[in-house]
């Protein structure tokens, strides 16, 4: 399977901003959910998350001192 034919749209979650989405092809980071790449103009077939917020929450536990 070629580059072309896997592109996927990469969510990047957040506590506190909205939602960012990238490009697996470019890398172009966009604040819509779009169907295709604005940059190199790619169809997305697919969605994945990248776990971010995980960090972000452990971050925040360890912040407010949550032990449990």
């Amino acid at each position: 399977m070629n580059k072309a034919n896997s592109t996927h749209l990469i969510r990047h979650s957040h506590f506190f901003d909205p939602d960012e989405y990238e490009c697996s092809r470019c890398g172009a980071v966009f604040k819509d959910k779009l169907n295709k790449c604005p940059n190199c103009g790619a169809g997305f077939l697919g969605e994945k998350d990248d776990g971010g917020w995980v960090d972000e929450a452990e971050e925040m536990d360890w912040l407010m001192g949550d032990d449990d």
